[in-house]
């Protein structure tokens, strides 16, 4: 039998839910690595330390931190040449034998090359990128309607034998969070229905006064109501409890905090999810939590049939009544034995 090879993946997209999609086939490369361990290079902003902490497979995670999304309004620590030197010499002393690069761009062939790695695969979409790698197949850009990141992954994936059919992205979370929020959720009432209320973009962005009123309409069927988003949606998740009748706001629990890992245990224990386009929708059907997502800015999620949609030109022309309506029809199947 041979012997497998240690191994670097680098993921380049920024978003959490872009990582989510991702998993199933970094698990497939670990698979065939040494030790069934592989490293992972992704952005800060992929969150990737904290979203697969219960992934047995990760042996290293290295943060390359370069051009930071706009919003985040800083200089990246590997912007410059020489910072981007340094970490090539980082991964040098790490003495990978191959590495996949899931992206397009020639300069992660670039790094892995000066760093090395005697195997590089990656997806080839140019000649300067194929010169640097030496492992095809390579694959063409994703030319459809709906986002290119999970269809381009899953090509490149098949085109390398890790898969033979795309594979619907699944996570983990770590039993023991799991546990501690199983209790603080014991108290509310179900069904129990999480709102991903957070958004990147505001484009993508529904609103706290459209969350609320759907908030107001599902505690008066008895329904409870999980308000997840991070830190900087803490303004919005209290205006939505605030905004229920008192003597209904325990039925609602605000749960605006840093962590994805104890999202993800809140969103694994819900019988439902509705949310925004954002990485927590993604979470949410990852840990089987069927979900509905809002889409008037971008088109529908399609690689996952736990994700259902609701589509409108412009976020603020879907209605209430119809998010309500899907709401209550997936509680329906949700709650019926199979």
């Amino acid at each position: 039998m041979a012997e497998r090879s240690k191994t670097l993946i680098i993921h380049h997209r920024s978003g959490i839910g872009d990582l989510v999609w991702h998993i199933p086939y970094f698990r497939a490369i670990a698979s065939s690595s040494a030790g069934g361990k592989a490293s992972l290079v992704a952005r800060p902003s992929a969150r990737a330390g904290d979203l697969l902490a219960a992934e047995d497979w990760v042996e290293q995670l290295f943060e390359f931190d370069r051009r930071p999304r706009c919003s985040e309004h800083r200089h990246g620590r590997h912007d410059g040449l020489w910072a981007q030197l340094q970490f090539v010499g980082m991964l040098r002393q790490q003495r990978f034998q191959r590495v996949y690069v899931f992206s397009g761009r020639a300069r992660y062939a670039w790094l892995a090359a000066l760093a090395g790695i005697p195997e590089r695969f990656g997806f080839g979409f140019d000649p300067l990128q194929r010169l640097l790698l030496n492992r095809p197949p390579y694959i063409t850009p994703h030319r459809g309607r709906s986002s290119w990141v999970y269809p381009e992954a899953t090509a490149f994936a098949m085109a390398h034998g890790l898969c033979d059919a795309p594979l619907v992205p699944r996570m983990k979370v770590l039993e023991s969070v799991k546990d501690e929020i199983k209790i603080l959720l014991e108290p509310l009432p179900r069904p129990l229905v999480a709102f991903a209320v957070g958004s990147s973009d505001p484009a993508k962005n529904w609103g706290g006064e459209r969350f609320g009123e759907l908030a107001r309409r599902l505690v008066r069927a008895d329904c409870g109501v999980a308000l997840l988003g991070g830190p900087a949606e803490g303004a919005v998740v209290e205006h939505i409890r605030a905004s229920i009748p008192l003597e209904r706001q325990d039925q609602v629990l605000p749960f605006a905090q840093p962590s994805l890992q104890r999202a993800a245990a809140v969103l694994s224990l819900c019988n439902c999810c509705v949310g925004n386009d954002t990485g927590a929708l993604n979470m949410a059907a990852a840990n089987r939590c069927p979900s509905l997502g809002l889409f008037g800015a971008t088109p529908p999620l399609n690689h996952d049939p736990l994700i259902a949609a609701v589509t409108a030109q412009g976020m603020a022309a879907i209605p209430v009544d119809t998010v309500e309506h899907r709401v209550h029809e997936m509680l329906t199947e949700a709650l019926i034995p199979a």
